[in-house]
């Protein structure tokens, strides 16, 4: 597990620092103050930064907008537009020299992934072309030519990967890469039908885990007994089957809330040993349905070793929080995104942390977490 984190110059985050994390983390606060941002900034740790992750999350937001218009009116792009700059803080490349972006601990500092810019040049030697950094390239004479700007990742003070910015961002979605842990999320858009195949594969052909899922399903219908997905090639639908009658039902036909429901399932299940990110714990659950809902998850967090970090925008899902955290013997943590009133920090997000005494004294005064 993650005991703290430490995010420097990733997108909304100048410099984050969270001391301390527990089993599970539940963020909330004001729009636009980095929940989203901060669950990628896990993804992207991780995964060690893998290009494919990098591009995928700048697809995910439509980022790559002005790459596509000038593609479809054939004119390049400029290694400074390249649009994995919005991964940096301010939304631009760092200069070269400057620091970059630093996702992990806040202690071992060696433990954190590090992505920054650097210039390299493909040079000619007896072996044969190698591609080279060129520390300062300003000051060369003459002038480099055909020099290419360069994202380094470097993981445990070495450079484990390069990001060439001249390279159409697709062309990594299909790259294989190693994990540093198991990650698994719901997003706030409904998981794929290719992904929720996956998901269901890994888990049906155990029958605890298959129950597991049909029990957490009945906290919004108690008549459910059974699923099986249906269908192929994407296209691909979960029924539901009843205890009580021959009907059988589309998952999705009893809403929004019993998909998000049967996606947290999904992806709880698969993270072992892991992380479990949540974007907007709350979507399309009612109330009544997420102190049980959280119950389940302390439970199966606490089996499957997996470590929780979920947002919220809601009172309800704070209070249901809390409520399941009473009945639990796992550390949990509530964390306020913010911005720092100090002067010196230029208006700055910061984490203000809740553990379970402060937890208690916030859902019983209804002091305002949110913002």
């Amino acid at each position: 597990m993650l005991n703290s984190l430490y995010i420097k110059n990733f997108r909304l985050f100048q410099e984050l620092q969270i001391e301390r994390l527990g089993r599970i983390n539940l963020f909330v606060g004001k729009n636009n103050l980095g929940k989203s941002c901060l669950l990628e900034a896990l993804r992207i740790y991780a995964e060690n930064a893998s290009p494919k992750v990098l591009a995928e999350l700048i697809l995910e937001r439509g980022e790559n907008w002005e790459f596509e218009m000038r593609q479809y009116h054939n004119h390049s792009l400029p290694d400074s537009d390249n649009p994995l700059r919005y991964l940096f803080y301010g939304y631009h490349f760092p200069q070269l020299g400057e620091e970059g972006i630093e996702i992990g601990p806040v202690q071992p500092i060696q433990e954190r992934l590090k992505l920054r810019l650097q210039t390299y040049q493909m040079i000619e030697t007896k072996e044969g072309q190698r591609f080279t950094r060129i520390d300062q390239p300003h000051q060369s004479t003459p002038p480099l030519e055909e020099t290419e700007s360069v994202i380094e990742i470097e993981e445990n003070g070495e450079i484990k990967s390069l990001i060439r910015l001249n390279k159409d961002l697709k062309t990594y979605l299909t790259k294989r890469h190693q994990t540093r842990l198991n990650v698994q999320r719901v997003p706030t858009q409904p998981l794929t039908p290719d992904k929720v195949a996956v998901l269901w594969d890994n888990i049906n052909v155990q029958p605890t885990l298959r129950k597991t899922v049909f029990q957490g399903l009945q906290l919004i219908d108690e008549k459910i007994q059974e699923l099986v997905l249906v269908g192929r090639n994407g296209n691909i639908t979960p029924i539901l089957i009843y205890n009580d009658h021959d009907q059988r039902l589309p998952l999705s036909s009893l809403g929004d809330g019993m998909t998000h429901l049967f996606h947290i399932l999904l992806a709880l299940l698969n993270a072992r040993d892991g992380l479990l990110l949540i974007d907007e714990f709350e979507n399309g659950l009612h109330y009544t349905v997420q102190p049980p809902l959280w119950n389940l998850i302390f439970k199966l967090a606490n089996e499957l070793n997996v470590q929780v970090f979920a947002t919220t925008h809601s009172w309800d899902g704070v209070t249901a929080f809390e409520q399941a955290a009473q009945h639990s013997d796992e550390e949990v943590m509530l964390f306020r995104l913010g911005r720092s009133v100090r002067k010196s920090d230029n208006g700055k997000v910061i984490a203000i942390d809740y553990a379970y005494g402060k937890l208690q004294a916030v859902t019983e005064a209804k002091l305002e977490v949110r913002g």
